[in-house]
């Protein structure tokens, strides 16, 4: 019986191919999505389920309660929890501590690339299942062991073994080894390098190993064999005891440590903090939605289309229900065709799904995963679901009609007879593809401003170049400023956008009154910087530029938003002030405008820029318009090897610098591609539509023709409905796209305004789309040769 209802549906897929063909396409475009979204909720559930004990490893988990009686879940622990565990109880087998933060630009003597890693003790090559490609762990202070990836792209095909890696703050770190790829195979600990524990004191001269109120490490540990997990609570709860002892854990009402199984650290439904590389169980959520919504779209054009063409099928149905046809019969035939055409969407999501994939690279997005078994079972289960889902509605509809009626061509059902329910559909298609395309177009305004904003501090025609030694900076920038080309040349202990340093400010009377010190940001400068960077004065002067160091030390420029959080009356009065930075009294030379020195969504904090020469890091460069960039940076590289012949000479454009940090267009690829999937199915439900109600009308515009009707007032008839819908769906779309954009846009401290420009272009590619579906069809239609479509019955 299945045989046959296969065959049948194979017969009407093939019989009416452009519907089917609409369908397929449909189902298909929004299948690749989906497929994806599917592999990214296994790959969450996945993560770290491939290391070699996992019933036998812990997290340790920290609960802390303050004095109001909240309780913050920590997934970090304190630094001295692990050695305590290992050396004081005897069901730990083994112990493994990792401490995010390290990395930076390093640099393998040619070039400077960044890579971002893990400080981890003995243990975690042990306890983790990151087997060694190459070399030995990293136990020794200042040694790493790399990524495989990170070992191609910093030494290629040579052994790096041996090799070493500077960093100018940091020091030289020499690589011990190199971890195997992991493929398939996600971890919430993903790195590209890891640096031994015994480095991590000497970094951090001023952190306290042994202080069990600062929770700052991750803590894993392996059980005993037989060791029950009930004994590892104990073991906590003894350590906790007897730390009550000794430590003062000032400011807490109750603390707590608790274990969880490595294997489920991902997805976290315990909503957890300092937990980086874990997605939180609403991501899923939102993955689980979002495939929802992007396959409803699709099977609001299956059922649309089935239902428009249905009456084509009445008679057929009205046959099988005189010859016995039970109703259930009816409604597995129906559910057979929906379900053939689900599989053949299949393929078509699959193909698409490679070549996504061929040109999206966002690192975050997972392409493979472990058990691909199981994702077939998820992708054809999935598939399963959408053909039934797609074909019940029609089926029921289709199904439910009395045979006399049907035997005549008509079907009484409330659902096909009137239009109402599948104009609801095209809208709400329509409607979320204009939202998908509004908030991405918003998306794309706010990173195309933060890439190309100048209103905040100058980028246009900055050549920045890191120094080497802040001894000899005076030396190079007195060589480059003979540069024909070359403006002026400033100095900084880091670009503006990125790592400031965190001071503490306060006026003398505070000190005296003995109020707490207010903390802000501070950049080391001098005077030609802040020209180059052509920030905004609203009170006083620029720092002294050609008095003795001595003297220029003791002056400061700060922001409007620092003159605010000091008390000051105003930025007028505020210049003369003595205020004291850290521990040494500064005089306040001037107050800029405040601007975004910092992400764009940090609020303004309070800022300082003063001259300090012994933390100048980077050379910026102002060059005139129309200079030659080639010649310059030759005529550079003179210098630079001239003075420094074993160092790399390294520089970057600001403006293109800041165009890639933040054009980072891997993420609106992606929702291009969601916006184009999302369309194309809008499109393609229009155009089945119109194409049915045309050839139904075929005889009605030949008639019209031969009464002298024009081909402009046919296309009016037949498309003004479609084009009603359209406007219907804009004046809803449009206002709740820019609503949501505007929740983006607040994120953002320092953000774009969507001109109208933005819903204009939204609602003129939507009018491409209906004058592509709407118009060709009709006009077809209107230029049909009456003569043939009155003959035809």
């Amino acid at each position: 019986m299945l045989r046959n209802y296969f065959n049948i549906a194979w017969r009407n897929l093939w019989k009416h191919r452009l519907f089917s063909l609409i369908n397929i396409i449909g189902l298909g475009l929004a299948m690749a999505m989906c497929l994806l979204i599917i592999i990214q909720i296994q790959a969450s559930f996945e993560k770290d389920s491939f290391h070699p004990y996992p019933d036998r490893t812990y997290r340790i988990l920290t609960d802390v309660t303050n004095k109001e009686g909240k309780t913050f879940p920590l997934a970090s622990t304190p630094l001295p929890l692990g050695p305590k565990l290992l050396q004081e109880q005897s069901g730990v087998e083994q112990m493994a501590q990792v401490i995010y933060g390290f990395g930076g630009s390093f640099s393998n003597r040619i070039e400077s690339l960044s890579a971002w890693g893990l400080y981890v003790s003995p243990g975690y090559f042990q306890l983790f299942g990151f087997p060694l490609e190459k070399g030995k762990p990293a136990i020794e202070p200042y040694t790493v062991v790399l990524s495989h990836e990170t070992a191609e792209r910093f030494f290629g095909d040579a052994d790096p073994i041996g090799r070493v890696l500077e960093h100018k703050d940091l020091g030289a770190f020499t690589v011990t080894g190199v971890f195997a790829p992991l493929k398939a195979k996600q971890s919430h600990l993903d790195a590209d390098l890891v640096v031994s524990m015994a480095t991590y004191p000497l970094l951090n001269p001023t952190v306290n190993q042994q202080d069990w109120l600062s929770y700052n490490a991750y803590t894993y540990v392996l059980l005993q064999k037989g060791i029950p997990s009930t004994r590892l609570d104990g073991m906590l709860e003894q350590v906790l005891a007897d730390n009550k002892k000794n430590v003062d854990f000032r400011g807490i009402k109750e603390l707590r440590f608790r274990r969880q199984l490595v294997s489920r650290i991902s997805p976290d439904f315990q909503g957890l903090m300092n937990n980086p590389g874990v997605e939180p169980w609403f991501k899923v959520l939102v993955n689980i939605i979002m495939m929802l919504v992007i396959i409803s779209l699709a099977i609001f054009n299956y059922t649309n289309l089935t239902l428009t063409r249905s009456l084509s099928r009445v008679r057929e149905i009205g046959v099988r229900k005189v010859a016995g046809a039970a109703r259930w019969q009816l409604v597995l035939q129906l559910l057979m065709e929906s379900v053939l055409l689900a599989f053949c969407a299949l393929i078509v999501g699959f193909v698409l799904l490679q070549v996504m994939k061929s040109f999206i690279y966002a690192r975050w997005l997972t392409w493979e995963v472990q058990h691909p078994v199981g994702l077939w079972l998820a992708f054809i289960g999935f598939t399963l679901f959408t053909g039934l889902v797609a074909g019940i509605t029609p089926a029921r509809i289709l199904s439910y009609g009395k045979p006399v009626t049907m035997l005549r061509g008509a079907l009484d059902t409330m659902g096909v007879r009137k239009m109402g329910f599948r104009k609801a559909l095209i809208v709400i298609q329509f409607v979320v593809s204009l939202v998908f395309m509004v908030v991405t177009v918003v998306m794309y305004s706010q990173f195309r401003y933060m890439a190309t904003d100048n209103d905040n501090f100058n980028r246009k025609n900055i050549l920045n170049i890191p120094l080497t030694d802040h001894n000899t900076y005076r030396l190079l920038s007195n060589e480059i400023s003979k540069l024909s080309g070359v403006n002026s040349v400033g100095a900084a202990s880091a670009l503006l956008s990125e790592g400031a340093e965190r001071v503490m400010i306060t006026q003398n009377d505070r000190i005296k009154a003995g109020m707490e010190q207010l903390q802000a940001y501070k950049y080391a400068v001098d005077a030609a910087f802040i020209r180059n960077m052509r920030l905004n004065f609203v009170a006083g002067n620029n720092l002294p530029g050609n008095n003795a160091d001595t003297l220029k030390g003791h002056f400061v420029v700060i922001n409007e938003k620092a003159v605010q959080s000091l008390g000051l009356k105003d930025a007028r009065s505020s210049i003369g002030q003595t205020i004291v930075l850290d521990s040494s009294e500064m005089i306040i030379a001037g107050v800029v405008k405040n601007f975004n020195f910092m992400r764009y969504e940090m609020p303004v904090t309070p800022l300082v820029l003063q001259y300090d020469p012994h933390a100048f890091k980077t050379l910026s460069l102002s060059v005139q318009d129309g200079t030659k960039q080639q010649l310059l940076v030759a005529s550079l590289q003179g210098i630079w090897k001239r003075l420094y012949p074993y160092e790399p000479f390294i520089y970057s454009w600001y403006e293109q610098q800041m165009y890639d940090h933040y054009m980072e267009n891997e993420d609106l690829k992606l929702f291009g591609v969601i916006i184009f999937i999302v369309f194309v199915i809008a499109a393609l439900g229009m155009l089945g539509v119109v194409t049915h109600n045309t050839e139904k009308r075929a005889k009605e515009v030949g008639i019209r023709k031969v009464m002298g009707a024009g081909v402009g007032q046919i296309m009016r008839l037949l498309s003004w409905s479609f084009i009603k819908l359209i406007l219907i769906a804009a004046v809803i779309g449009l206002p709740l796209g820019g609503f949501l954009g505007s929740l983006f846009l607040h994120i953002f401290t320092y953000r774009a305004t969507p001109g109208i420009t933005i819903y204009a272009a939204c609602l003129g590619c939507l009018s491409l789309v209906g004058v592509l579906t709407i118009g060709i069809q009709t006009y077809r239609t209107a230029m049909s040769n009456p003569a043939i479509t009155l003959r035809q019955e």
